[in-house]
């Protein structure tokens, strides 16, 4: 098994081991009331008020509503982890005591609001969700795959320092950047292994995620094509997807679908698009041959440049640098 093939495997172990997680907690009562007790610091206020009006939390967490007066849980933690929003758990609102970032890997996430507004994030985007603000997670689909973040206040300010955030409740990004990504199931792996140095390691991973996010927010990363633009820029020669996904530390598969995701074209179009773009710069600007042209931008047949300039510009490298010189 290769680096990617494990490295998928190991998701999608630690994402079945936490749906497995969830659905034993719902065996008996005694268990769910101990999750309910280990889960809300108001789980006192509840019960008693849950037994008080002969309503069932059991119920609740199946799906029911609370009744409109009764104190909203509040959910609490002690330590940073990342965890599947799985397909056992049903919708209810709450609020928590700490920072919660919610990232769409697949699919949708549907959220409602206390005040029965509605956020929908699509695949590639995430939200944060401020202490103390309430929502709730719709019923998740077969397809829909959604990473939650829990991060204690005290770790967020050490984190964010001063990188500026909205001061919304709810927070949407726009469409994560590829190292965004990567960064997220980074802290899905460190959370999950918590191995040597792990704590430190979730500290800075956390602040170069939240760097990410606040420049897309500030419309920094608003061009993927552009960002790509830097590596075809200064490794157009030797580029490939092999290349640029080792360059930066991704699998080849993962920077395929983040490419396609992010841009709309493939990885070979993209650089299809460059090379030719570079072309007639070269055309214009130099009295290089086109062979030699061709094997500065990248090819390593002449003639597969002449295909592609033609099918591009409507005419061969020859004759657009002619009808450069003429005009």
């Amino acid at each position: 098994m290769g680096a990617a093939g494990f490295m998928d495997h190991l998701f999608q172990g630690i994402l079945f081991g936490q749906e497995s997680v969830d659905k034993a907690m719902l065996r008996s009562e005694g268990d769910l009331m101990n999750a309910i007790r280990g889960e809300f610091s108001n789980a006192e206020v509840l019960i008693a008020e849950a037994r008080e009006r002969g309503f069932s939390l059991s119920d609740f967490f199946s799906g029911a509503p609370l009744p409109p007066d009764m104190e909203l849980p509040l959910r609490r933690t002690n330590s940073f982890y990342v965890k599947k929003h799985t397909a056992v758990q049903q919708p209810y609102l709450h609020t928590h005591e700490f920072y919660e970032l919610i990232y769409v890997q697949t699919g949708q996430c549907l959220q409602t609001l206390q005040d029965a507004s509605g956020i929908r994030l699509q695949k590639g985007q995430c939200c944060l969700v401020r202490p103390g603000s309430a929502h709730r997670i719709e019923r998740i689909g077969p397809g829909d795959v959604i990473l939650k973040a829990v991060i204690p206040c005290e770790l967020f300010a050490r984190c964010i320092d001063d990188i500026p955030l909205p001061e919304e409740g709810v927070i949407v990004f726009g469409q994560m950047s590829l190292f965004a990504e990567y960064l997220f199931l980074r802290l899905l792996k460190e959370s999950h292994i918590r191995g040597i140095y792990s704590r430190t390691a979730v500290s800075a991973l956390l602040s170069l995620l939240f760097c990410e996010l606040a420049r897309g927010k500030m419309g920094e990363g608003a061009a993927p094509v552009r960002w790509y633009g830097d590596y075809f820029q200064t490794q157009l020669k030797q580029a490939s997807l092999t290349h640029f996904a080792r360059t930066y530390g991704y699998t080849p598969a993962y920077a395929s679908r983040s490419v396609k995701r992010q841009t709309g074209k493939t990885f070979s179009e993209l650089l299809r698009e460059y090379r030719l773009q570079r072309a007639a710069e070269l055309l214009s600007s130099s009295d290089m041959s086109i062979e030699d042209i061709a094997l500065e931008i990248g090819y390593q047949v002449p003639s597969a440049l002449y295909r592609h300039f033609s099918a591009h510009f409507g005419m061969t490298p020859n004759e657009y640098r002619h009808a450069l010189k003429s005009g």
